[in-house]
């Protein structure tokens, strides 16, 4: 329905196809509806932006967040602090926020250490305390003290980047968030399609410890389970009150693990679980695996990277994130294509027993449907261009793996009715349940 009444919009409007000599690398929009597709928003997520607006409070290219040090046996001191982020000016973050996350922390100690090397250097010369090189003149002095400005900025995004590498790190330890991802992974790439039980089993062991994740991380999990898996509802049933007894108790400080808020989180999601068993009952809910895992050809990070990133942290979670360095470089370094990359992918590249046979074609130029069949015997033009929009809630998660997509030949754009996070998502679940 949208879909026609934007072609017809289009092919009614007086001025945009004036131009009729637009040439033949035309763009090609495709529109995706959410509920096609209700396990991206929720999983958690392995690249650098994704986490910050998962991990983080993230609007608008503003990230928050508080900072605790250690006063000397004094009272722990927490300081908020807030950076805005903007690719178009921080050569760092436009190149790594696609990247999986151990990348990106890996990245940040290299390119700090080469700067803080630069200027020592530029330092040491201007100051006389290095032997003069034969072969340089004092311009390349000037020059190099010159471009000293330059550089200290770049050292100062660079350790604005540490700083939120960290508060993200800490977010990932403490919730034990890769085995939150590891799981949801296996179970949204089929790897228990023929283990009901095996599902059932992971799944219950996960949520039922309270030493493990948030509440809105066990939430997560149980939502990707309902939607990857042809679990029994006495099987979901089972694992939801698992995660109502495991959030019942008290923690370590012998306060309740939810607060008025928490309950109200847990009421919300319990809501989502209702609404996604009676689209289960109706037969409304499409059953598949979101994610193709790929070949990963990015670098992973070892657990000695994060030691020399973090080796001078100060924050208390330091012990946590040595613990976790391990499990984080080799979880949340693997690549997936999610379903709108997948579906994208085979449009754009024409693959046939694909979504490119049975998708409406629609073209402002031509009245009515385009016959896919006539379609797939012309001569089709490479698409240059790529618009995808999803009718409902999208995700950085999304936006970043339909860059996959992307290449030096092709540009892949992405927009939503609203950018979410999986909490907001989730509240939007409990809503309609």
């Amino acid at each position: 329905m949208v879909a026609r009444k934007l072609n017809r919009m289009i092919a009614e409007h007086p001025t945009l196809l004036r131009n009729k000599s637009s040439g033949l690398h035309r763009p090609l929009l495709v529109i995706l509806d959410r509920n096609t597709d209700l396990i991206t928003p929720i999983q958690h997520t392995s690249t650098y932006q994704a986490l910050i607006d998962d991990m983080l409070t993230h609007n608008a290219n503003r990230v928050e967040f508080d900072v605790t040090t250690d006063t000397g046996g004094k009272r722990p001191k927490t300081v908020k602090k807030k950076f805005d982020l903007d690719p178009d000016q921080d050569p760092f973050y436009s190149r790594h926020k696609f990247h999986p996350f151990p990348e990106a922390i890996e990245s940040n100690g290299a390119d700090l250490e080469e700067v803080t090397a630069k200027e020592q250097s530029i330092r040491s010369k201007a100051a006389g305390n290095e032997v003069p090189d034969p072969s340089s003149s004092a311009t390349d002095l000037a020059t190099a003290v010159d471009s000293l400005p330059a550089l200290l900025d770049r050292k100062k995004q660079l350790e604005m980047h540490t700083s939120i590498l960290q508060a993200v790190m800490n977010e990932v330890a403490a919730r034990d968030v890769p085995q939150f991802f590891e799981l949801e992974s296996s179970l949204a790439t089929g790897s228990y399609n023929n283990d009901p039980n095996g599902a059932k089993k992971a799944v219950l062991e996960l949520v039922a410890d309270s030493a493990k994740g948030n509440l809105d991380d066990k939430l997560r999990l149980v939502v990707v389970y309902v939607l990857t898996t042809n679990a029994k509802t006495a099987d979901v049933d089972e694992v939801a009150e698992a995660l109502k007894s495991a959030m019942s108790g008290t923690g370590d400080d012998g306060k309740p693990l939810l607060d008025k808020e928490g309950i109200s989180r847990l009421e919300v999601g319990s809501k989502a679980l209702a609404y996604l068993k009676m689209l289960r009952s109706m037969n409304m809910l499409p059953l598949s695996s979101s994610l193709q895992e790929i070949e990963s050809t990015s670098s992973t990070a070892g657990s000695s990277v994060f030691s020399s990133v973090f080796n001078k942290a100060t924050s208390q979670a330091t012990g946590l994130l040595a613990k976790a360095a391990d499990r984080v470089s080799s979880m949340l370094g693997k690549t997936h294509k999610h379903y709108a990359t997948m579906v994208v992918e085979n449009l754009c590249e024409m693959k046939p027993g694909t979504e490119d046979d049975d998708y409406l074609y629609l073209d402002p130029r031509v009245k009515g449907d385009v016959d896919v069949q006539k379609l797939r015997t012309m001569s089709r033009s490479p698409v240059n261009e790529t618009t995808a929009f999803v009718i409902g809630g999208g995700c950085y998660a999304e936006y970043q793996n339909l860059q996959m997509v992307a290449n030096e030949r092709r540009t892949v754009s992405y927009g939503s009715t609203e950018l979410l996070d999986a909490g907001e998502f989730l509240a939007q679940l409990g809503k309609l349940g």
